[in-house]
C-alpha cells in the first residue's frame, strides 16, 4: 500500500537526483575542460546535421508555400550556424588561455538557446496552413533535432536544457494550436518526451561527473603511490624533507641511501628558501610554495661552502590537517652530475670544443641582435670570414695534434686583435668569423691590414716556426635588411676572391662577386641540362705536316650551343665542369664520339683527345677507351691522348702508372701546353711521351719577342734530341709557320691551318691529304656516337 512515507522517500530521492554532484574546487576547472573537450569535436557534426535538416525543411516549405516566414527562418538559421562555426574556430586559438573552458561552456549554452528558439519556431510557423503529412514531417524533423542535440550536448546539461526546452515548447504549442485529437496527443507525448530527455541529460551528466571524479581520485592515488615508491626506493639517492607553515625545515627523515653529504645542508630550523642560490628558479619556487601549490622536479643550486657546486631536484606538495595548512612535504635528490652533463651538452651545442669560441649556430643567433643594435656615431660594422691558407698541408704533414695547437694559437691572435664588443667564432675546421665595429674613416682598413699581418707572422708549433697565412673576406653591414646567413655568404665570396689574389690577402665584398657566383651557379645548372639534352657537340681543328702541308690529324674540341646564350666558349664551361665533376661524363662522351669519327677517317689521319685531371683519376677511363676502340675497330695508334702538367701534379706516381698502361695499349701520349708549367722537363724525363705541343703563348710572340723565339727554338731542339715529335699550337701567320718549319717543327695547328669546325666541313682537307672519309661521313655528318646524356646514363 502506497503510504505518505513512501511518497516522502520518492520526493527526497528525486531532489537528491536533481541536485548537482558535489565537485571539489580544485577539480572544477578540470571538469569544465573535460566537458569542453567532449563536445568540441562534435560541434561541427551538429552544425552539419542542422544545415542538412534546414535544407530539407526549406525545400518542403518552398514547394508548398505554406509559410511566408520560411525564407527568413532558413536564412537566420544558416547565419546562426555560420556564426557558431566561426566562433568555434576562433575559440580554438585560445584553448590554452585561462578561463577558456568556462567561457566556452557559456557560449555553447547561449548558442544552444538560439538554435532551440529557431527550431522551436518551425512547427509554430506551419501549424495552421500545412497539410497533415507535411505537418507530421516537420514535427518529425524537429523532434529528431531535439533528440540529436540532446545526445550531443548531454555532457553540458545547461546547454542541453537550453536546447530542449524551446523546441519542446514549440512542439507542444504547435500541436495544441493545430487542434484535433491526433495533434493534441502528439502535444502530450512531446511534453512527456521533453521531461524524459531532461531527466536523461541529468542522469548522463551525473554519470559523467562521477566517472571524472573516480579518474581524478585514481590519478591522485597513483601520484601518491609513485611519490612513496620514489621516496623509499632502496637504490635511490633521494631523501625526504618537510617544512612548517613558516617554510622552515622541520625534520629530515632518513633517506633511502646513506648519502649524508648530499642532504647535510638541510639542517632543521633553517629557512627553506635560504638553502638555494638566488635566481629565477628560486623566485618561482617561493611563489609556488607561498601560493600553497604542488611542484615537481624543480632544479636549484645549493649554497655550499668550499667552492663546491651542488644541484638538487625538488618535488613537494602542501600538507593540510583538518583543512589547515601545516607546511610542505616532499622529496629531494642530488642531480649535480646530471646537471653538469646537461651543461656540458649545452656548451658543446653552442661552442667549439677545441677553441672555446662560439660555433656557427651560436654565431647566427648572436648576429641578428648584434647587427640591429644601436651603432656608435661615425662607426661601421663588418663581418669577416677568415680561412687559413696552408692549414690542410700542416694537418697532413704534422698531424692533427699540431693542427689543433695551431688553431688555438690562431684563436689567441684573433682574440687579442678583437675589441670586447666584437664576436669571434669558429665555423669550420680552419674557418673563423669576426663581427667587428670600427670607425668609418680608415678604421676597418687599418684593422684588416694589422690583422692580416699579425696572422702572417710565424707560429711556434712543437719548436718549429710555421707560417700559416689567412685569406680574409669582408662584408660591410651597411644594409639593415641583410640577414646573417646572407652576410656570411657574401663574406665567404669575398674570402675566395682574396685567396685568388694570393695568400695572406683580404678583399672587400662587391656586388659583382655575388653576380659572378650566381652566374656560375646558373652555368652549372645549364651545363647539367645541356648534358642531359645533348646540347654539346664536337668540332675538329686540323693538324698539318709542316713539310707537306697535308692534314695528318685532327684535335677534337667540345663546344656548347646554349639555346638562349648561343655558343659558349670552353674557357667558360670547362672550369665549371672540372670543379663539380661533370667533366668525367663529358670526357667519356668525347672519347666515344671522337673515336667513332676517327673510324670514318682515312687510316693515316690521327685524332687527338684531351684528358682532364679528373678523367685521369676516373676508374672508368681505361674501360671507356677499350670499349670505344673495340666498338669502332680502331687502331689504338691513331688516337693521341693529350694531357697537361696538372694531370701529373696531383698524384704523379698514379698518373705515370696510368699513362704507361695507356701507352702499352698502343695509344699515343702527348704533353700539351709544354713550357707553361714548372716541371715540364722533369716530366719529360720521367715518362717517354710521343709528342710535345708548344703552347700558343710562345708561338704567338715569335715575330716580336726574341725570348719567345729562343724558347721555341730550344724546345724544338730538345724534342729532336729526345726523339719526340713536336706540334706548334696557335699558328696564325706565314712567318710563324716558316720559322717553325725551318727549326724542325713536325706539325702545325692554328687558325692559319684551319679553325675548329664540324668534320663535314673538313672534307676538302681530307681529300687534299690523299684520302676520303668513309661513306658514313657523307650520310651522317653529325656524330653517330652516344650523346652526353647517354654517357651519363651508361
Amino acid at each position: 500500500m502506497f503510504t505518505l512515507k513512501m511518497l516522502d522517500e520518492r520526493l527526497e530521492a528525486a531532489v537528491k537526483f536533481i541536485r548537482s554532484v558535489p565537485v571539489p574546487e580544485k577539480l572544477q576547472a578540470g571538469l569544465r575542460t573535460k566537458q569542453v573537450n567532449s563536445i568540441r569535436h562534435l560541434i561541427v557534426v551538429m552544425l552539419l546535421v542542422g544545415l542538412l535538416n534546414t535544407a530539407i525543411v526549406m525545400l518542403q516549405l518552398r514547394i508548398s508555400g505554406v509559410s511566408p516566414m520560411a525564407a527568413f527562418w532558413g536564412f537566420g538559421l544558416i547565419l546562426l550556424n555560420g556564426l557558431t562555426f566561426l566562433q568555434h574556430l576562433r575559440g580554438q586559438k585560445y584553448s590554452q588561455a585561462p578561463g577558456y573552458a568556462e567561457r566556452k561552456i557559456d557560449a555553447v549554452a547561449k548558442g544552444a538557446t538560439l538554435h532551440g528558439l529557431f527550431w522551436g519556431a518551425l512547427p509554430l510557423m506551419v501549424a495552421i496552413g500545412a497539410a497533415e503529412a507535411q505537418f507530421m514531417a516537420i514535427l518529425t524533423i524537429t523532434a529528431g533535432m531535439m533528440f540529436g542535440g540532446t545526445f550531443l550536448l548531454s555532457r553540458v546539461p545547461v546547454a542541453a536544457v537550453c536546447f530542449i526546452v524551446p523546441i519542446g515548447i514549440g512542439l507542444v504549442s504547435a500541436a495544441l494550436l493545430r487542434g484535433g485529437l491526433t495533434s493534441q496527443l502528439i502535444g502530450v507525448l512531446s511534453a512527456v518526451y521533453v521531461f524524459v530527455l531532461i531527466y536523461s541529460v541529468r542522469w548522463a551528466h551525473r554519470q559523467f561527473v562521477q566517472q571524472y571524479l573516480s579518474e581524478a581520485a585514481l590519478a591522485e592515488q597513483s601520484q601518491v603511490i609513485s611519490l612513496l615508491l620514489r621516496d623509499f626506493g632502496e637504490s635511490s639517492s633521494d631523501w625526504l624533507w618537510q617544512t612548517g607553515a613558516d617554510f622552515r625545515i622541520e625534520a629530515v627523515p632518513c633517506s633511502g641511501s646513506n648519502d649524508e653529504k648530499s642532504r647535510a645542508f638541510m639542517s632543521a630550523g633553517r629557512s627553506f628558501f635560504s638553502l638555494f642560490q638566488s635566481g629565477q628558479s628560486r623566485r618561482k619556487l617561493e611563489e609556488t610554495m607561498q601560493a600553497r601549490e604542488p611542484f615537481q622536479d624543480v632544479v636549484l643550486q645549493v649554497r655550499v661552502s668550499g667552492g663546491d657546486t651542488c644541484w638538487v631536484s625538488l618535488t613537494g606538495k602542501p600538507v593540510h590537517e583538518d583543512d589547515r595548512f601545516v607546511g610542505f612535504r616532499g622529496v629531494a635528490s642530488n642531480v649535480t652530475q646530471a646537471k653538469q652533463a646537461e651543461d656540458r651538452i649545452e656548451q658543446m651545442a653552442h661552442f667549439d670544443d677545441l677553441t672555446g669560441l662560439p660555433n656557427r649556430a651560436n654565431l647566427l643567433s648572436q648576429l641578428d641582435g648584434w647587427a640591429t643594435a644601436p651603432l656608435p656615431a661615425a662607426s661601421g660594422r663588418a663581418l669577416l670570414c677568415l680561412d687559413l691558407d696552408t692549414f690542410k698541408v700542416i694537418n697532413d704533414t704534422m698531424g692533427h695534434q699540431a693542427a689543433d695547437l695551431l688553431l688555438r694559437q690562431v684563436t689567441n691572435r684573433l682574440t687579442e686583435c678583437s675589441l670586447p664588443a666584437d664576436i669571434v667564432a669558429r665555423i669550420a675546421s680552419d674557418g673563423f668569423v669576426l663581427a667587428v665595429e670600427r670607425p668609418l674613416k680608415d678604421g676597418l682598413e687599418d684593422f684588416l691590414d694589422r690583422l692580416s699581418a699579425y696572422l702572417s707572422e710565424p707560429y711556434s708549433v712543437w719548436g718549429a716556426a710555421i707560417v700559416c697565412t689567412a685569406s680574409i673576406g669582408v662584408r660591410r653591414l651597411d644594409d639593415r635588411n641583410l640577414d646573417a646567413p646572407a652576410a656570411l655568404k657574401h663574406a665567404d665570396l669575398a674570402m675566395h676572391a682574396a685567396r685568388r689574389k694570393g695568400k695572406g690577402q683580404w678583399a672587400m665584398f662587391t656586388g659583382e662577386m655575388a653576380e659572378r657566383a650566381e652566374a656560375r651557379l646558373r652555368g652549372e645548372c645549364d651545363l647539367r641540362q645541356a648534358i642531359e639534352l645533348g646540347q654539346l657537340h664536337l668540332v675538329y681543328q686540323p693538324q698539318i705536316s709542316a713539310q707537306t702541308h697535308k692534314v695528318v690529324g685532327f684535335e677534337a674540341l667540345v663546344r656548347w650551343n646554349h639555346p638562349k646564350l648561343g655558343m659558349i666558349p670552353p674557357s667558360e664551361f670547362v672550369p665549371i665542369a672540372e670543379e663539380n665533376g661533370m667533366i668525367v661524363p663529358i670526357g667519356e662522351w668525347i672519347i666515344r664520339s671522337a673515336m667513332a669519327q676517327a673510324a670514318r677517317l682515312p687510316e693515316h689521319i690521327k685524332v687527338a683527345i684531351n684528358i682532364s685531371p679528373l678523367q685521369m683519376n676516373s676508374t672508368n677511363l681505361v674501360s671507356t677507351i677499350v670499349h670505344a676502340l673495340a666498338a669502332n675497330r680502331l687502331d689504338p695508334s691513331r688516337i693521341e691522348l693529350e694531357i697537361t702538367e696538372s694531370v701529373l701534379m696531383a698524384d704523379t706516381g698514379f698518373a705515370l702508372d696510368r699513362l704507361r698502361q695507356l701507352r702499352d695499349m698502343g695509344l699515343r701520349i702527348s704533353l700539351d701546353d709544354f713550357g707553361t708549367g714548372y716541371s715540364s722537363l722533369s716530366y719529360l724525363r720521367m715518362f717517354p711521351f710521343h709528342k710535345i705541343k708548344i703552347d700558343q703563348s710562345f708561338v704567338r710572340d715569335i715575330e716580336t719577342d726574341t725570348e719567345s723565339r729562343a724558347i721555341t727554338q730550344a724546345t724544338l731542339s730538345l724534342a729532336k734530341l729526345m726523339g719526340l715529335r713536336c706540334t706548334a699550337e696557335g699558328v696564325e701567320t706565314l712567318f710563324q709557320a716558316s720559322f717553325l718549319r725551318e727549326h724542325g717543327c713536325d706539325e702545325l695547328q692554328g687558325y692559319l691551318v684551319g679553325k675548329p669546325q664540324p668534320m663535314d666541313r673538313m672534307l676538302h682537307l681530307i681529300e687534299a691529304a690523299g684520302g676520303m672519309p668513309s661513306e658514313d661521313q657523307a650520310e651522317a655528318p653529325a656524330l653517330a656516337a652516344p650523346t652526353p646524356a647517354n654517357a651519363i646514363a651508361s
